[in-house]
């Protein structure tokens, strides 16, 4: 009895592997997939977009508001920049920070050699946290010029001795997530 139990569960698994083995084209895409996560979607950095999260934090505030909301990258750095938005900057969420790449005349913020090209591509990559009531703290991790990585040393140089820059947020913002395509502010709690 014992042999044809283990026969007869050995006949189940190699049918079960076949069965997989035939349908792998059906099944195999979702173990690759992330399907919460939307694709990587570079927006502009806009008048329009500050606005627009200008509108979703006043949401927030409101007494019988939201306990959240979403926005999107490039309406959050819109909004931290309060209408000093350099042509052509875009901005995204990957993973868990915040990306905001632009055009930039390298020559007109630093004395640099010749070789150097006259515009590149200059990327920012950071998160963002709430360390206190009011204050939004986008903390660079990574600024590349081009596709080369600028060393942490240089990035406190750029942010004059630190390595992040302040936003101010009404004080109805507790907190900040940045995920799943999107940087989500939470409603403080009394």
């Amino acid at each position: 009895m014992g042999c044809l139990r283990s026969i007869g569960c050995l006949t189940v698994l190699v049918v079960g592997l076949g069965a997989a083995y035939v349908t792998r084209d059906r099944w195999r895409p979702l173990l690759n997939s992330h399907s919460d996560a939307p694709a990587t979607q570079w927006e502009p950095v806009t008048a329009s977009g500050a606005a627009a999260a200008r509108r979703a934090v006043d949401r927030l505030a409101a007494p019988k508001g939201p306990a959240y909301v979403q926005i999107t990258g490039a309406e959050f750095a819109s909004y931290a920049m309060k209408g000093i938005v350099p042509g052509g900057a875009r901005a995204a969420v990957i993973d868990d920070k915040l990306h905001v790449r632009s055009r930039v005349d390298l020559h007109a913020v630093a004395s640099l050699p010749k070789f150097v090209g006259d515009t590149q591509t200059v990327e920012l990559i950071g998160t963002i946290d709430v360390p206190r009531s009011g204050v939004g703290q986008f903390r660079a991790t990574e600024i590349k010029v081009g596709d080369v990585a600028l060393p942490p040393a240089v990035i406190s140089r750029i942010f004059h001795g630190a390595d992040s820059a302040t936003v101010g947020l009404p004080t109805a913002v507790g907190d900040i997530r940045v995920a799943h395509g999107f940087i989500t502010l939470y409603k403080k709690i009394p």
